[in-house]
């Protein structure tokens, strides 16, 4: 009966890993896609001696954030974007 208990719970913990799965396919394809403006904008800032930090849209996206979505969401949801700007600064400035 254990055995059939703890199956139960991996099956249904393996269908919402595959759901996870689906979900980070349709971000992976994002991402990808939002690395073409992030390079574009690297292009323009590096031809017009323009810095790449830019606190202002930062935190205009962290405001975005919060305006949208709960608190706990908005925490989920910043602690990764700080990864995701991170990354973009570094492909703007060609580290990446």
């Amino acid at each position: 009966m254990l055995g059939f208990f703890f199956g139960g719970i991996m099956i249904e913990i393996n269908d919402e890993r595959e759901n996870i799965d689906n979900i980070d396919n349709m971000i992976f394809d994002l991402l990808v896609d939002r690395l073409d403006p992030v390079m574009k904008i690297g292009e323009i800032k590096s031809k017009n001696n323009m810095p790449i930090e830019d606190s202002k849209r930062e935190n205009s996206i962290y405001a975005r954030i919060d305006a949208r979505f709960s608190e706990k969401e908005a925490k989920y949801l910043k602690e990764i974007y700080q990864s995701v700007i991170s990354a973009s600064k570094k492909v703007e400035g060609n580290e990446l």
